[in-house]
């Protein structure tokens, strides 16, 4: 536990050095705002520099958006994309650089073990990135509440947790992807895509869902609109826990059977 602390601390001196406990709160705290004052202040946008009839026409077509329809959005227009692949963005190379400048031979050679440091990096990364989606989540609700409407709290919490865990599944992803490849490019290329296929996979619906991790998402926006789960729910929610397990028991694997340095 002590070289665990140990190195949850070299991480967290890391997010300091590089600014993401600043910067990454603060691009998700505006991926909150975006969306609800967005949809707030458009109509009359378009009022003001539109044609008349045009302007009405297109606001119409919009009309009257609900709480439950921004915040649900919110979460799937802002978090679930751009979110998503900053947060791929910033976690991509948390192992890779540690093997390419030689910092993860030089750790393993003292009485470390595999597990700790691959457990310090997914706990930091999730720290981080969930802290972040919280701040985001959290000022989105309250302007979307300021602006729109009553919004369930209960229904708000339960959705947040639902999410934080499909977030978790990509944070665990693009940690075992870091520890797989050499290229911090190929690691943000192959999670960004994997994340954007299981996002379309979800949409399909059925009992393949039950392996789905992306179709937490869906139901954490069904939990925000109408307070209920979508089919598969339980099963989804089991089984995305048994990958995030898997995707750090390889992980750790992939650490101790790849070169610690990398060669030339």
């Amino acid at each position: 536990m002590t070289h665990f602390s140990a190195l949850l601390g070299k991480e967290w001196l890391e997010q300091r050095r590089s600014l993401r406990i600043i910067w990454m709160p603060i691009v998700f705290a505006l991926l909150g705002l975006t969306q609800p004052l967005m949809l707030y202040f458009l109509p009359e946008i378009l009022k003001a520099v539109g044609t008349g009839a045009e302007a009405e026409q297109v606001v119409a077509l919009m009309g009257n958006q609900s709480a439950q329809e921004v915040m649900s959005q919110t979460l799937g227009s802002q978090f679930d994309q751009i979110g998503v692949i900053i947060m791929i963005v910033a976690a991509m190379a948390c192992i890779q650089n540690d093997r390419s400048r030689g910092m993860l031979a030089f750790i393993m050679t003292r009485p470390v073990s595999a597990v700790e440091y691959v457990l310090s990096k997914w706990v930091m990364q999730c720290i981080v990135g969930l802290s972040s989606l919280f701040i985001g989540y959290v000022l989105a609700a309250y302007y979307t509440y300021f602006l729109f409407g009553d919004l369930d709290m209960n229904s708000l919490i339960e959705g947040f947790f639902v999410y934080a865990l499909w977030f978790v599944f990509v944070i665990s992803l693009v940690v075992f992807a870091s520890a797989v490849f050499d290229s911090n490019a190929v690691v943000a290329m192959i999670s960004v895509f994997t994340a954007i296929l299981l996002g379309v996979i979800s949409g399909f619906g059925g009992w393949i869902q039950m392996f789905n991790p992306a179709y937490l998402s869906k139901n954490a926006t069904m939990l925000i609109m109408s307070e209920k789960t979508m089919d598969y729910f339980i099963p989804t929610l089991f089984i995305s826990i048994a990958w995030i397990a898997l995707l750090i028991i390889l992980t750790i694997v992939m650490i101790k059977i790849k070169p610690l340095q990398k060669t030339e």
